[in-house]
């Protein structure tokens, strides 16, 4: 236990960013409807690089239903966060911090806290919080007319594995009622293997991702999706199924969270750090052979999940053709043979490379359409219109956060769409941002284009202007500005987005994921485009920052 500190990451923390980065959350109380005053909300944090389902956590973990929360209830379940209705379940030795709403350094006489070990051990007694830090979530608590801006820090709580703690709080002055109640279990948890695909099942893969991605606020009855008809656990492959991928059944948020090792006979590769920050080990280039996949989380490594499955030989590959190949090869022209094979697979080679960066921009351009982070802070701005009583606001900003959803699921099933069709998910988005922050912003087409009849790729702009917005202008607040232009130049499209953020450094890699992805999408589709080529670059003059897409030949 650490109770005399406060983690940095919630000390420091004064927008939330860092926290929603590297912890989930969940939240829980007890109603009550016999006081004007609410009961205390309990707050927890916890590692998000290694989760299951959070809402089929109880069907994959049942212990969790022996440490219910009794009583009326109520509870705040997150995006990507358990309920606290149930014990919330803990992978690695990072542990739980506690915090709790509606206690200040005004009131915190009035309150006291104990932590009991599986229901029956009391591992600290009744004492009085210590610290306090921002709160983190907006409530009002300790004063019905004013948001409670600090909580009550009770610490940083570690335990064994099978082990639970549960974290009570009640009110000196009625010490037989327990105010508020959490309670964290440690689990020990393996990978389990649910789905295997080839190459040529890449769009059922893609489907099964985008399902597993689609934010709960979009389909509130999602049904379990590891349990979907694509998945199938395949044994046996074929010679020319040798590049495989194997999907697991959790949340991972950081690649180094998976190791694998696989071993072919009396060959190994080692333990492996995964390359892929998804719930997924992508095998590439197998030999025929039997194999054993072993993966295991590194937050517990003795919990190792082992695969086995075969690539079968093709009749070229078996030892007697070998041999008459070979002989072959002696007594005709070798070396012509030779030359003609080494380009086929320099092809391959070139075609499955492509292949590969096509299927990981798709994956990212998914996730990034979801991201948690976006959908909590816009939430969070809606929250904020409600409790100022703000009632039309927050239906307008309701309806343009579902468009906003809407559209950009439909547009993340074409490559390409209209300029219009883009021009309204940005304006979704601007709208959305424009709440938090309240910069002016501008969409301005040129005269001369048909914004209706001419296409662009689908979802293309809004990596860019979100980047303008998170490493711009976010800062300046109403006195940040953002123009989107577009304009004619000759038989090109001239694209560009001017901010009067702060700048950007050329070599600096935190200027945004949406500039990276956006880049590899460019190379990857001029790579496509016939007599057509699309090229991007930045600049900044007189305190003015400007990303600019070229897109050439494209009013012909």
């Amino acid at each position: 236990m650490h109770l005399d500190s406060i983690n940095p990451v919630i000390r420091y923390d004064s927008h939330g960013d860092s926290i929603r980065k590297y912890f989930s959350s969940t939240y829980f109380n007890y109603e009550n409807s016999r006081s004007k005053n609410k009961n205390v909300l309990i707050a927890a944090f916890y590692s998000n690089k290694l989760a299951v389902n959070y809402r089929q956590a109880l069907q994959k973990i049942p212990k969790l239903k022996e440490y219910g929360n009794p009583g009326s209830q109520s509870y705040i379940q997150m995006i990507d966060g358990y309920a606290g209705k149930y014990a919330i379940p803990i992978f690695d030795s990072s542990g739980i911090i506690i915090t709790v709403n509606g206690i200040n350094p005004k009131n915190v006489g009035q309150y006291q806290f104990r932590v009991i070990e599986d229901k029956q051990k009391v591992v600290l007694p009744w004492s009085k919080p210590k610290l306090f830090c921002r709160a983190y979530l907006m409530t009002k608590i300790a004063d019905p007319d004013k948001e409670d801006e600090l909580s009550a820090y009770l610490g940083q709580f570690k335990a064994a594995y099978g082990t639970a703690l549960t974290f009570q709080v009640r009110k000196i002055s009625t010490p037989d009622s327990i105010n508020a109640s959490v309670t964290a279990y440690w689990v020990k948890w393996r990978p389990r293997v649910v789905g295997v695909f080839t190459f040529s099942q890449l769009p059922d893969f893609l489907s099964i991702f985008k399902k597993q991605w689609t934010s709960p606020l979009e389909n509130p009855n999602q049904a379990d999706w590891s349990k979907d008809t694509v998945l199938k656990l395949k044994k046996d492959f074929s010679y020319n199924e040798n590049n495989l991928i194997f999907y697991l059944d959790d949340i991972i948020k950081s690649k180094s969270i998976i190791e694998y090792n696989l071993v072919n006979g009396k060959d190994s590769t080692g333990w492996t750090v995964n390359d892929f920050d998804f719930n997924l080990v992508w095998l590439k280039n197998l030999s025929p052979g039997k194999y054993r996949l072993k993966i295991r989380y590194s937050v517990q490594r003795d919990n190792i999940c082992t695969y086995a499955f075969t690539i079968q030989a093709a009749w070229y590959q078996t030892v007697w053709a070998k041999a008459a190949l070979s002989l072959l090869g002696i007594l005709a022209t070798g070396f012509l043979l030779l030359l003609w094979r080494s380009g086929k697979q320099a092809e391959k080679l070139k075609e499955q490379r492509i292949s590969k960066q096509l299927v990981q921009t798709e994956l990212k351009s998914i996730r990034s359409q979801f991201n948690p982070h976006f959908v909590f802070n816009a939430l969070s701005s809606i929250q904020g219109l409600i409790t100022k009583n703000d009632p039309q606001n927050a239906s307008k900003y309701l309806i343009e956060f579902s468009n906003l959803m809407r559209d950009s699921l439909k547009a993340s099933d074409k490559e390409f769409v209209s300029i219009s069709t883009e021009i309204k998910i940005l304006e979704s988005y601007l709208a959305l941002e424009k709440l938090r922050f309240g910069f002016y912003y501008q969409i301005k087409v040129d005269g001369q284009i048909d914004a209706s009849a001419l296409e662009i790729p689908a979802l293309f702009l809004q990596p860019l202007v979100e980047n303008a917005v998170k490493h711009g202008i976010s800062a300046l607040q109403k006195d940040g500005q953002l123009f989107v232009l577009f304009d004619k130049l000759n038989n090109d499209m001239v694209v560009s987005i001017n901010d009067n953020g702060k700048g950007f450094y050329k070599n600096n890699s935190s200027n945004g994921f949406g500039l990276q992805l956006t880049k590899e999408r460019i190379k990857l589709l001029n790579q496509t485009l016939n007599d057509q080529h699309i090229e991007l670059f930045m600049k900044r003059t007189d305190n003015i920052t400007k990303v600019i897409i070229h897109f050439k030949n494209w009013l012909i």
